[in-house]
């Protein structure tokens, strides 16, 4: 092969890398297009999720904590027995008659199932990553008063061979009633906005309820059997604390606390 023949093909072939190099970067192009799309879709859901996910740390270094006791005072209302018969499987998977869970006493007068919340607090805190759970484990909702956080992602599960229906019946949030026909299915909710409190209910059995409490903080708790309830990491400063029981109503009580103080406070509800 002649000089003059060898460089005339390193030449076309040079062209033809040249032009496959170029319809390369077009076809490159068009796909950075297509992904700078997906990315600003991933960008907004990461956004969105971020806003959600991030646990918070301690509100500041100097936190205080509350520790809080429920009574009750007075003669205990009758508590009956809830009536599971309609469904053989909620029949079936308790052994024994079980109580309603309106009213619930400790041999001292100790009262469960009060949703305790500081009710002014004006600070903005970040939802926490790990999800709050609402079971359907024995046809009862368990919890059976809770709290969220506002931007929270709520996980509503079925652990039940029944058919059930998770119904919010909110107020300052938008309502709704999901179906779950299968066991361990799952539903994820958030809420956007504060609200004290809301009712959820099954409409396949009328005596399934929950309430929640939504709040734009993480300051609030949920009194034991014991009576017993914790607020951690609560700034130093005066608030107002609301204890709410779906039958006693309301309680509020204004509190002070101070750095790394542990402030002691009990409620006491009456017959």
């Amino acid at each position: 092969m002649t000089m003059k023949k060898f460089l005339a093909m390193m030449f076309a072939l040079l062209m033809v890398f040249t032009m496959a190099c170029g319809g390369g970067g077009e076809t490159a192009s068009s796909d950075e297009d297509e992904g700078e799309d997906d990315g600003e879709e991933v960008i907004s859901t990461t956004e969105s999720s971020e806003t959600v996910t991030t646990t918070p740390a301690a509100a500041v270094a100097d936190a205080a904590t509350v520790m809080g006791l429920v009574k009750f005072e007075g003669a205990a209302p009758p508590v009956g027995n809830l009536q599971m018969s309609a469904d053989p499987v909620c029949h079936q998977a308790h052994p024994t008659a079980v109580k309603a869970e309106e009213v619930v006493l400790g041999a001292g007068g100790e009262l469960a199932n009060v949703f305790v919340y500081v009710k002014d607090y004006q600070g903005a805190v970040p939802a926490p990553s790990a999800a709050a759970v609402l079971d359907q484990k024995g046809c009862q909702y368990r919890p059976h008063v809770s709290g969220v956080q506002v931007g929270q992602t709520l996980q509503i599960k079925n652990s039940d061979p029944t058919l059930h229906n998770v119904h919010a019946l909110a107020k300052a949030n938008k309502e709704f009633n999901v179906g779950q026909p299968v066991q361990g299915m799952v539903s994820d909710k958030k809420f956007d906005k504060p609200e004290v409190m809301m009712k959820f209910k099954c409409d396949v059995h009328s005596w399934m309820n929950s309430y929640m409490g939504v709040v734009a903080h993480p300051y609030f708790g949920v009194s034991s059997a014991a009576g017993t309830f914790n607020i951690n990491n609560l700034p130093p400063g005066t608030y107002m604390l609301e204890a709410w029981h779906e039958k006693f109503g309301t309680q509020t009580q204004q509190i002070t606390v101070g750095p790394k103080e542990s402030k002691q406070v009990t409620f006491t509800f009456k017959a």
